[in-house]
């Protein structure tokens, strides 16, 4: 606290500088006026007081709403003054939450201090009951009740409610009261076919499309029929495919992950908030149609919820896929940057094994990293001591740094039959330093007594940082084939840094 002050008193002295220089009057009201607090929280009964620091280089006013008091309600220079709010009743019971603002006000516009109060309340006493069609046109924050409503779909936030074409996303928290579920458990929260009532607030999502967060769902029924509206097909138009609504859309094209790839299109599609009940990775390398709910562009891919997938038979067999998004709750620890996307070279990249920065519940990215297969090589130039040189991204690994080389060795693949011919595909990157100049990276794949070189980026210096894609191909490969991607420079005094993600092996064809 005694930081606070220190910081905010400095801040007033700056702030009655500016003011006192440009003024020749002597009005003795504040010309700088900070609150120690921006808002105050209350309960929504017997809500007690609460003391903030109002600093002032002069007298001060306050203006306050009716169910707020604030004491003094007026003063002068650095004091401390306490806030209460009313209980927030109306005809007997607990009203609406409020939140309105409290301004301690000096010699003008520029001289003043607001601090919002909120006090709790009852968000769902008189809220409207509102159609599924209606929801996409309200306000972000209205409070809502949907009633009748049919589960079309699950997702792994929560689930689509849908009528007449209308498709609204609603998520579930932890705190979501749920009821009337028919003794289910609990981890089942809704199925598809429920009919719901639901009370929720009106929101938006960073692509602008609306959604629900559920508070209370009442659930009325199971297995009422659920039918869905006949799909757009955007396949042929994906590259430039784009809605304010959640279409009910499908996609032809290949399962690669968690991505569906059209042939010929620039975009592909990003397969988001995949529920638990369906099972996609079964289905990878495979030709597939699927149905679901357009969730948004993020180039270069179009986002979609899947609702459900049908398999149209093998267009490659893989082996092996790897795109390190399981690393997020690693990635988000400190968090880590984005190098590579946003060509960003001071990106925040923590060692892998560092269990602060990289690390949960005491167990490090690296940790999680070696339990699934993967070997990790490190080197340095004679003069320097052994020490950490890779590091985590989001979501994708970094190796090296100046007179430090790294390396990986992927898991051994147990299904792969013998004598049988591979290929090998990477996304990979070397990072430029701050003169411009890329390093000078190298890369090789080894597979036992073969090296195959990957081609170099053959970038000028000063080129913007982007993914390359490496292919090799690798004959007569089994359970026991192991394969190294590191540098040819083994090891060396320059900066030799790249980046490694979506790693994938398949069956040559």
């Amino acid at each position: 606290m005694k930081l606070i002050n220190y910081i905010l008193a400095s801040m007033l002295l700056l702030t009655t500088g500016i003011f006192t220089g440009c003024s020749d009057d002597d009005d003795s009201r504040a010309g700088a006026v900070l609150s120690s607090a921006p808002s105050l929280s209350f309960s929504s009964t017997d809500a007690g007081t609460k003391t903030i620091m109002i600093y002032a280089d002069g007298d001060w006013t306050v203006e306050a709403p009716e169910w707020v008091v604030v004491t003094p309600d007026h003063g002068s220079m650095t004091m401390e003054v306490t806030v209460s709010a009313a209980d927030n009743m109306r005809d007997g019971a607990v009203d609406n939450p409020r939140k309105e603002n409290v301004i301690f006000r000096g010699r003008d516009i520029r001289s003043i201090a607001e601090v919002l109060i909120m006090q709790d309340g009852d968000k769902y006493r008189d809220c409207p009951v509102v159609e599924l069609k209606d929801v996409d046109a309200l306000q972000n924050e209205a409070v809502i009740e949907l009633r009748d409503a049919v589960v079309a779909s699950l997702t792994n936030s929560g689930f689509i409610v849908s009528n007449n074409g209308v498709n609204v996303l609603a998520t579930i928290s932890v705190n979501t009261v749920i009821s009337g579920n028919g003794g289910r458990a609990a981890t089942t929260a809704v199925s598809v076919g429920d009919k719901i009532n639901i009370k929720a607030e009106k929101l938006s999502d960073g692509q602008k499309l609306a959604y629900i967060a559920c508070d209370e769902i009442t659930i009325l029924s199971s297995g009422e029929s659920v039918t869905y509206p006949e799909p757009e097909n955007i396949t042929e138009k994906i590259d430039t495919y784009t809605a304010n609504t959640r279409k009910y859309v499908k996609i032809d094209g290949v399962l690669d992950g968690k991505t569906i790839k059209v042939d010929g299109a620039e975009l592909s599609v990003q397969i988001v908030d995949i529920p638990a009940n369906l099972d996609i990775n079964s289905l990878n390398g495979h030709v597939v149609s699927m149905y679901g709910y357009f969730a948004g562009v993020a180039s270069p891919v179009v986002r979609v919820i899947p609702a459900s997938i049908e398999d149209k038979g093998v267009f490659e067999i893989v082996y092996f896929q790897e795109d390190f998004e399981w690393l997020a709750p690693y990635s988000a620890v400190v968090p880590a940057g984005k190098t590579v996307e946003e060509d960003n070279l001071d990106a925040t990249a923590p060692q892998i094994s560092d269990k602060n920065k990289a690390g949960v519940d005491g167990v490090t990215a690296e940790d999680v990293l070696l339990e699934k297969g993967y070997e990790f090589l490190r080197v340095c130039d004679p003069s320097k001591k052994i020490g950490e040189c890779i590091y985590l991204q989001t979501n994708y690994l970094k190796f090296g740094k100046t007179s430090y080389q790294a390396g990986i060795i992927l898991p051994a693949i147990a299904d792969i039959p013998d004598n049988t011919n591979i290929v090998l595909s990477f996304d990979w990157c070397p990072m430029r330093q701050g003169s411009g100049k890329i390093d000078p990276v190298n890369l090789i794949v080894i597979v036992g007594d073969e090296t195959y070189e990957i081609p170099t980026h053959g970038w000028e210096n000063g080129h913007r940082l982007e993914w390359i894609c490496a292919e090799v191909a690798i004959p007569n490969a089994n359970k026991d084939t192991r394969i190294t991607i590191r540098q040819t420079e083994w090891p060396a005094k320059t900066a030799n840094r790249w980046f490694l993600d979506n790693i994938k092996i398949i069956k040559a064809e």
